[in-house]
């Protein structure tokens, strides 16, 4: 698999802000590694974690009411060029963040404390927004994630040689 985490600042439409100023789009990086392009990750999860502002707009904080959970499992019968991609953004396309580390610290925590356990990523994807929505300034993130996998994506200690 592939696991590409890329911090920074960002802007609308999926834009990172280089060094120089410049911008380098998000999605064509993303796509530098489709099954046209690098046939070797066709079937392996490609997971992409983006903590960067996507614009310029303040979220509105609101309370939140929880209620159940509806899991869908669909089962594809031909493959698309863009299969097998599992991305998170930090927050939700137009708007920016305050903490640019909050994402990548609450995910470091999670997945050191969850993965021996054999939780699946999406599993802790829920432990890691009930981890922002308690942090301070945890309001400014909305985690989205895209997910084109048709399988959960379990971590596994490497095995010493």
């Amino acid at each position: 698999g592939l696991i590409i985490i890329i911090c920074g600042h960002g802007k609308k439409e999926n834009m990172l802000v280089t060094s120089d100023g410049n911008s380098l789009s998000i999605d064509k990086i993303r796509t530098t590694f489709n099954c046209h392009k690098m046939e070797s990750f066709k079937d392996f999860p490609k997971i992409f974690i983006v903590d960067i502002c996507r614009g310029e707009n303040i979220p509105m904080a609101h309370k939140i009411t929880t209620k159940g959970t509806n899991i869908n499992k669909a089962i594809s019968l031909y493959g698309h060029n863009d299969d097998g991609f599992l991305t998170i953004w930090s927050t939700t396309q137009g708007h920016q963040v305050v903490d640019f580390s909050l994402l990548s610290n609450c995910m470091a925590n999670v997945i050191k404390s969850k993965y021996k356990s054999g939780y699946s990523l999406r599993q802790m994807l829920i432990n890691i927004r009930q981890d922002i929505r308690k942090s301070k300034n945890g309001e400014w993130y909305c985690v989205e994630s895209q997910d084109t996998t048709d399988y959960d994506i379990i971590f596994q200690q490497r095995k010493s040689s």
